[in-house]
């Protein structure tokens, strides 16, 4: 038995999520390496800088192994709404990350009349709203930031840098969700005489978990004495980039408030200590 606690699953830093996972997959290359953060740091550089050798990583792929199970809280509300302190996930959902730009011109915002105005901060406000319009039964779309140009309180916004993240378990349906709103982008610009790109960051297709290790997975919960429960994972996860090799699953655990991504995210100890029952009796499965 292997333990294994990857680094920068969530790609805070560099954009790219999933580092210490791809090292493990094989599938960190060079090109990735090369991506740099907001200060012009290279992952490889930051590598350099904490002692390590990026030469190395080749050596931490994984050879011949049984499978892989991973214990992750849910990071959403559904498990407490239902009163449990565990579930089996059986997918994790596909998801697509994009960067849109809103151009426009910059002018005084006193002087110049509003039908004169081509804003770039308008527009994309615009479209921020057909965005979450746009969400529906089983598909999230979230604009999570803005960068605006040039940033001041008496100047028409000439530029709007927005992200984009679209998820679905059904890759068909987030791709008609993206195609769609990248239409909807362009019309409100060409309306309001702004120019829009879009560039796509990330597109991970969703990921089934191995059916025969859900089931060993679903009967540990009943031996550990608890309510078996599937569900889909709406957050990307290292089992999805292990998932092609081996053997994959994954154990979530409630999350108490249904918090997460702020300070107040937490687990309760109870359900770690169900967790690691199942994992004894997974290993039993096994």
């Amino acid at each position: 038995i292997e333990v294994v606690g990857f680094s920068d699953e969530e790609g805070a830093r560099f954009g790219v999520p999933f580092i210490g996972s791809r090292a493990l997959a094989g599938s960190l290359d060079a090109e990735t390496l090369e991506t740099r953060d907001a200060d012009g740091t290279s992952i490889a550089g930051a590598i350099r800088a904490f002692g390590l050798q990026p030469s190395e990583i080749p050596a931490a792929r994984v050879g011949d192994a049984l499978g892989y199970l991973e214990f992750h809280i849910e990071q959403g509300p559904v498990l407490e709404s239902l009163g449990l302190p565990l579930a089996v996930v059986e997918k994790i959902v596909g998801q697509s990350r994009l960067e849109f730009a809103f151009e426009g011109q910059a002018n005084h915002a006193g002087t110049t009349p509003m039908k004169f105005r081509r804003d770039a901060l308008a527009g994309a406000a615009e479209w921020v709203g057909a965005v979450e319009r746009a969400a529906s039964a089983g598909l999230v779309a979230t604009v999570g930031q803005l960068q605006v140009t040039p940033g001041a309180g008496n100047v028409i916004a000439a530029k709007v840098v927005a992200s984009l993240d679209v998820r679905h378990g059904d890759d068909a349906v987030r791709y008609n969700a993206v195609a769609q709103l990248t239409d909807c982008a362009e019309q409100i610009a060409a309306r309001r005489g702004l120019r829009v790109s879009a560039y796509s960051q990330l597109d991970h297709c969703s990921v089934a978990m191995n059916s025969r290790w859900v089931e060993k997975l679903e009967r540990s919960v009943a031996k550990a004495g608890m309510r078996p429960h599937r569900m889909s994972s709406g957050a990307g996860h290292d089992a999805m980039i292990l998932a092609p090799l081996m053997p994959g699953a994954m154990l979530f655990l409630r999350s108490r408030g249904g918090i997460s991504h702020h300070p107040d995210e937490t687990v309760l100890p109870e359900d770690v200590a169900a967790a690691l029952a199942v994992g004894l009796h997974f290993l039993e499965e096994l």
